[in-house]
């Protein structure tokens, strides 16, 4: 994204006055910061012909000058000398990122003097003309002109910003050529979704003959359609991709595309690719579009590189494409590197690909280079340097190294009083890339010298324009000089800007400034105005846009509709002498909060505002708004905005106030019961809102409640079943419902599943009663309700001894579970027989497992923890076997033995116990802990 302001750069002394909320501010002009850079490596400029903030593009002719272009239209050769002819000042649209931004020289520029040149066209219609033309170079053997327009192509834009973005002319004569999006930046725009449209020429790298046909080799190419765009097309899906460059080693186009909120990112171009903007952005989805249909299973096509948007260390806003170094000054490690920069945060890196294309090396951190300027397009010097346009200054700016001494670069500036001819001369601006300290050596033109870094000298009346002279020298003894046209006596212009009344402004609103210069001795001077449009995402991330200029007493302008921003309107004139004034105004937006809300947690985004759900948004601006589809809960669906529409992406106008829109959500709990009338006739109407507890929602009605999770979806509970949950705690103990309440296959019974393996069953004659854990799953082993056990008449309980757990059942039943016996089943006669013996503090113990069918097929048995058991047999009945009488019964072979079954349980005699057994009996002496069977 090109962004300049107009500023003119100022000969002498320097008056900077700001306007803030009507109140005039002197201050200094802004300190820049010298460059910092690896040793050895040296930053020098080169004129190119432009002034500053205006510079857009150059390229080197076969003779080492250079052809450069600014944004209002002015081509300007330079040559190695530092020359410069004004060649021609061409109409420009030159609104937000237009006007005259691209050139190329033609590969074969020796003979056929062709030039290309990327510009936004003047022409009265509505939209903007965007033009590729080849033009011939005039003049031998300096340029002096350009003529010959042949249009190569046209695009209708209905946007500023995001147009044709860069120009290559290719060794093989073809050209390569990249447009932007060519969409809004204030809103999720559609039409960002013609980058993929390969019949449109929006977002692409375009690969094309002189002539504007395709060439053949592209991966869409039409033999029958050579000129259309799709024959054109090389690559889509950018968003803007301001300037790129050849691989020289394999041809492969390397870009650099401009971020939207977050992300800036280097693309490594292949042929036929989709780099999915407006879906993606870097390695991110895209607040606003990523929700849009067109981004459904979109997958993307990831940068080689991407930093992220701000003024940290590895941070920067405008990513500017740059060239691969195919030079040998340089150190080993960067030949054959990557360079690129960033031109908001004044920063210079290099990476490293293989011949693949792929990463091998990242780019430094902190950065190869810091206070660079800002570079907007990179080109190789003859010798291979690095040589970049740094729109900051206006100056072509040379990267150098020298691993010997380099010599400093002497810079100085002058401030006058006319009153008593002193003018004082200062050096710090000085630089000497190797850190080396400096030493200042001045020489005031009249004969006086003086040394230090600041001087002050009063010159004699007389002579009314003198020639000074700043010499820096290093320690080891390089030396640079710069000299300065000093006037005297000669007064500073004065210069009253009157600001508008208000203090800040909605978009649209109308900025009424008025200015008058006059000299002491030039007497009235002319005004012009230039303004810019600074956008600030935050404070860090500011960067600007040129706005409207003019030459007058008056301006009036607009208030910008770009969001996050304020315009800068600066009122200049200049003496006789080049001493210039200049005051600038600031018109600050009148901004509301806009904040969006919902009724269940939801992504909620305003895109142009980085994602945020609330932002300071400028009265009368437009932006899109966008709620998720679903909820955060994972079920809760979009249904409208309160205020009434049914679109989750809307575009609004912020208002006069601070202004809150509420998305509503339904709730899969609301789904349903809205979607089923006899679930609402059986539940009654809602009798409280929907409780959200963790993932978790329900809500309660007259006769029941719903629940839901997005695991389980929405169950009903009723009646009994819903008390007896909630008396043992509710979700947070059984889980949610995972069935509706359910009749049992009987028709006697209604049942809940619960998600935390629980279930709680009713009858009319047992009530509800919960089962879960491995009671329950013992019990589903036997058949639930329709086997042995019957239904639940019991909670799970804790024994006495607190160290097992049970249910009862109906059918005279029960489930018995400890941590060492697992979960069993005792019912029946045998569970007669347990109980009357004391249950689990009784003899027997737990059951160690379930009742069992003999060998035999006549009788059934549990075994219990206490080394004990039970028999049954219909005509024996149920009786315990236990102790020693039971060590001895196993061992002769349990039923199978000449015993046979029990038909006693252990009964006192004399000095002992006894247990009798169909054919016989065990008898135990507790003198001295004998057995002893016999046949009756």
């Amino acid at each position: 994204m090109l962004v300049v302001n107009g500023v003119r750069p100022l000969v002498s002394a320097v008056l900077c006055l700001l306007l803030a909320a009507g109140a005039l501010t002197a201050a200094a002009p802004a300190a820049t910061a010298a460059p910092s850079l690896p040793p050895g490596f040296v930053l020098r400029d080169q004129p190119s012909g432009q002034d500053a903030y205006d510079l857009t593009d150059f390229t080197y002719l076969p003779d080492d000058s250079t052809i450069s272009t600014g944004k209002q239209g002015e081509v300007a050769w330079v040559s190695p000398g530092g020359k410069v002819n004004t060649l021609a000042t061409l109409p420009a649209d030159t609104s937000q990122d237009l006007g005259l931004v691209g050139i190329a020289a033609a590969h074969d520029y020796e003979t056929s003097r062709h030039i290309y040149l990327a510009r936004a066209v003047p022409d009265g219609a509505d939209g903007h003309l965007l033009r590729l033309a080849r033009w011939t170079v005039q003049g031998s053997p300096e340029p002096t002109g350009i003529t010959d327009e042949q249009v190569i192509f046209e695009i209708r834009s209905f946007s500023d910003v995001h147009g044709l973005t860069g120009i290559i002319a290719a060794p093989d004569g073809t050209l390569w050529v990249s447009t932007g999006d060519m969409s809004d930046y204030w809103r999720t725009d559609p039409a960002a979704f013609r980058t993929f449209d390969l019949d449109r020429p929006q977002g692409k790298i375009m690969h094309i003959n002189p002539d504007g046909t395709g060439v053949a080799s592209n991966p869409h190419y039409q033999a029958s359609a050579p000129s259309s765009w799709r024959s054109r097309v090389y690559a889509r899906g950018f968003r803007s991709p301001f300037r790129f460059a050849l691989d020289p080693a394999t041809g492969t186009p390397i870009v650099g595309d401009v971020g939207y909120g977050s992300w800036e990112e280097i693309d490594v171009v292949r042929p036929g690719q989709n780099y999915k903007w407006p879906c993606w952005e870097g390695e991110h989805r895209t607040p606003g579009y990523t929700d849009r249909p067109e981004c459904d299973n979109v997958a993307n096509t990831p940068p080689v590189w991407e930093y992220q948007h701000g003024s940290g260390v590895d941070q920067g806003n405008s990513v500017t494409g740059g060239i691969v170094y195919q030079g040998e000054s340089y150190p080993e490690t960067y030949r054959g590197a990557y360079f690129f920069g960033d031109y908001t945060q004044n920063k210079l890196w290099s990476l490293r690909l293989d011949a693949e294309g792929n990463l091998v090396q990242e780019p430094q951190s902190p950065p190869l280079g810091t206070d660079i300027g800002g570079p907007v397009k990179f080109e190789a010097a003859p010798n291979g340097d690095i040589v970049y346009a740094d729109i900051n200054s206006g100056s072509l700016r040379r990267l150098s190294y020298s691993a010997a001494n380099n010599p400093p670069t002497a810079e100085a500036t002058t401030s006058t009083d006319p009153a008593t001819r002193t003018v004082t001369f200062d050096g710090s601006g000085s630089i000497d890339f190797d850190g080396d300290a400096l030493s200042y050596e001045w020489d005031f033109g009249d004969g006086g010298t003086a040394t230090g870094v600041r001087a002050t000298h009063t010159y004699e009346p007389g002579t009314e324009r003198f020639t000074a002279r700043l010499t820096v020298r290093d320690s080891l003894g390089a030396a640079d000089s710069v000299d300065i046209v000093v006037v005297p006596s000669n007064n500073s212009p004065e210069l009253t800007l009157t600001p508008p009344a208000q203090e800040d402004f909605a978009v649209g609103e109308e900025i009424a400034l008025s200015a008058a210069a006059t000299d002491a001795e030039d007497g009235p001077l002319a005004v012009t105005w230039s303004s810019s449009v600074v956008h600030c995402g935050e404070e860090t991330t500011c960067h600007n846009h040129p706005g409207p200029g003019g030459e007058g007493g008056e301006l009036n302008s607009a208030f910008t509709a770009h969001p996050d921003s304020r315009m800068e309107f600066t009122a200049e004139a200049t003496d006789s002498e080049g001493v210039a004034v200049t005051r600038t105004y600031v018109a600050r937006p009148r901004e509301h909060l806009l904040k969006l809300t919902s009724n269940v947690p939801a992504v909620l985004q305003i895109p142009v505002e980085g994602g945020g759900s609330s932002a300071m948004v400028t009265e009368g601006a437009e932006l899109d708004v966008l709620a998720a589809q679903t909820a955060t809960d994972g079920g809760s669906t979009f249904q409208k905005w309160s205020d009434g529409p049914t679109s989750r992406s809307r575009v609004i106008t912020m208002g006069s106030g601070d202004r809150t829109l509420n998305a509503e959500y339904l709730s899969p709990i609301a789904q349903r019961y809205n979607a089923e009338p006899g679930l609402r006739d059986a539940l009654g109407a809602p009798t409280g809102p929907e409780v959200v507890d963790g993932p978790v929602h329900h809500r309660s009605y007259e006769n029941g409640r719903l629940y839901w999770t997005a695991e389980t979806g929405v169950h009903a509970l009723r009646g009994g079943n819903l008390a007896k949950f909630l008396d043992l705690g509710g979700h947070a103990a059984l889980g949610v419902p995972t069935t509706d309440e359910r009749a049992t296959p009987d028709g006697v019974g209604r049942y809940n599943h619960f998600s935390e393996d629980a279930s709680i069953y009713w009858t009319p004659d047992t009530g509800s009663h919960a089962v879960w854990g491995d009671i329950r799953v013992k019990w589903a082993d036997l058949g639930w309700e329709r086997g042995p056990m019957g239904y639940p008449t019991t909670d799970e309980t804790r024994t006495p001894d607190g160290v097992g757990r049970f249910n009862h059942f109906s059918k005279a039943a029960s489930i018995y579970w400890t941590p060492g016996t697992g979960a069993h089943g005792v019912a029946g006669a045998i569970r007669v027989e347990w109980r009357r013996v004391g249950w689990e503090t009784g003899p027997m113990g737990y059951p160690t497992t379930d009742e069992t069918r003999t060998p035999d097929g006549v009788g059934r048995f549990n075994h219990f923890s206490k080394a004990a058991s039970i028999y049954w047999t219909p005509g024996t009945g149920a009786h315990e076997v236990h102790g020693r009488i039971r060590e001895r019964w196993v061992a002769l072979g349990w039923e199978r033995s000449y015993l046979g079954y029990p038909t006693t349980g252990e009964f006192a005699v004399s000095g002992g116990r006894q247990s009798n057994f169909q054919h016989g009996y065990v008898r135990w002496f507790a003198a001295n802990n004998t057995v002893i069977d016999r046949r009756y």
